[in-house]
């Protein structure tokens, strides 16, 4: 059996607040899942549904984004006191995410670390929980390797799973190779931020 370790932290509310409203005035966009063999973003209903906005750490584009970066790069030096693994801090993504209650919006079961860039490799996660949804849009991490359908969440099939607890202002940490979901939102927006942090290849 997967037995997830977790770092955990909080952060104030007052950057929790103005990280949402900087989401809510953005302009967001469809998430995708990767590419086609022809180069074309590809959409598809197991992967995400809400809405979002990327960039490079050192390429922000306003001072909000500068503000989330230098959090995001803080936190990312005080979990890895916790992990250990071999990262290079410069090199990481963040991204603000709204799951909207009228798209039911969600994100199928995924692991982070198939990304590369420049020959770097995702290898920490971070989940931000600026806003959680009323209900629905909960956080899964696999514990487990069973795989079977599930037909009431027909893009949401069944893995064994810890339910994270969601409050305003936590911080998860994990590393990129958890398998991972967002249940579909049943009531009230959910508002993210999420972060990457890349190494070299596993060894």
């Amino acid at each position: 059996m997967l037995k997830p370790n977790f770092w955990e932290d909080t952060l104030p509310l007052d950057f929790i607040d103005e990280v949402i409203k900087y989401t809510d005035e953005t302009d967001l966009k469809n998430a995708h899942a990767g590419f086609t063999k022809g180069g074309q973003a590809r959409y598809d209903k197991c992967a995400m549904t809400g809405k979002i906005k990327l960039w490079n750490f050192h390429e922000e584009s306003n001072e909000i984004e500068r503000t989330i970066s230098n959090i995001m790069y803080k936190l990312g030096i005080h979990a890895n006191d916790f992990f250990g693994f071999d990262l290079d801090h410069n090199f990481m993504i963040c991204q603000v995410a709204k799951y909207a209650e009228n798209k039911k919006a969600q994100f199928g079961w995924h692991a982070d670390d198939h990304i590369n860039f420049e020959q770097k490799h995702r290898k920490l996660s971070f989940s931000v929980f600026l806003q959680p949804a009323e209900k629905g849009g909960k956080l899964l991490i696999q514990n487990g390797w069973e795989i079977k359908p599930n037909n009431k969440e027909i893009y949401l099939p069944y893995l064994p799973s810890k339910k994270i607890k969601e409050e305003k202002g936590g911080v998860i940490a994990f590393p990129s190779y958890y398998n991972h979901c967002v249940t579909p939102v049943e009531k009230g927006n959910r508002y993210s931020l999420v972060a990457w942090i890349f190494g070299p290849e596993w060894r």
